[in-house]
């Protein structure tokens, strides 16, 4: 029953931040945004992002999934719950050859963009 409580709260508190100063954000100048102004600078933020920095961004969101199947090995281990152990220990495999060609992939497209950067300090000269 609590569970529904701390989400429509924050959401009331959403609205009445809303309702009385008119808008939620402030940008780093400390000029206050609009939900669509706010919404814009974001999308194109979004759309800016590098290749590079998408693969550091799934490289960090690998550590809480291995940790979860790891922790959730041990839990359903004790619990012997085994057939669950069973599921997770294959799955393990599986995201570590995620992880591992992610990684290649990040130190490949790390090289290229220091390459760029070189031929750029180059042709500047």
């Amino acid at each position: 029953m609590l569970e529904w409580v701390v989400p429509v709260l924050i959401i009331v508190v959403i609205w009445i931040r809303l309702k009385k100063r008119g808008y939620f954000w402030k940008d780093k100048k400390g000029k206050e945004l609009s939900f669509k102004e706010f919404m814009k600078r974001w999308k194109n933020g979004v759309e800016g992002i590098t290749p590079l920095q998408q693969t550091r961004t799934t490289l960090w969101s690998f550590l809480p999934l291995v940790a979860g199947i790891l922790w959730g090995i041990t839990v359903t281990f004790l619990g012997k719950t085994y057939w669950m152990t069973l599921i997770l220990c294959g799955s393990l495999p599986i995201t570590l050859i995620q992880v591992l060609s992610n990684y290649q992939k990040y130190t490949k497209q790390k090289a290229v963009e220091e390459t760029l950067k070189e031929l750029n300090k180059k042709t500047k000269r």
